[in-house]
């Protein structure tokens, strides 16, 4: 795939970070900031994220219908149905069967 070119304005701290990582890494301040763009799409921000959201609302007492508008609010394109939030207590229960069912959580609402 080509590279596309794209301008980006930094705050003066941010660009001194930049710098420093570049200067530690031994790296161009572009390839720095590929870096850093690809860690934060490829790692942090996507990986397994909506799973962990989906987790961790189901923790604290969501229902199955809370968790997905949730994860939908935050991942408006992700194809996330019902069923994966399902799947995803499902498996929670399994591993500690006192996480709560989507009927108990519902119940819990009313």
């Amino acid at each position: 795939m080509p590279a596309t070119r794209i301008t980006v304005t930094l705050e003066e701290d941010q660009y001194v970070g930049l710098e420093e990582v570049a200067a530690d890494t031994g790296k161009s301040l572009s390839d720095a900031a590929r870096d850093a763009i690809n860690h934060y799409l490829l790692g942090e921000h996507w990986r397994d994220t909506i799973g962990e959201m989906a987790r961790l609302a189901i923790a604290a007492g969501k229902t199955n219908a809370e968790a997905l508008e949730l994860v939908r609010d935050k991942f408006p394109h992700a194809k996330t149905t019902p069923a994966s939030i399902a799947w995803y207590r499902s498996q929670m229960r399994r591993e500690d069967p006192k996480v709560k069912t989507d009927a108990q959580a519902r119940h819990d609402r009313g």
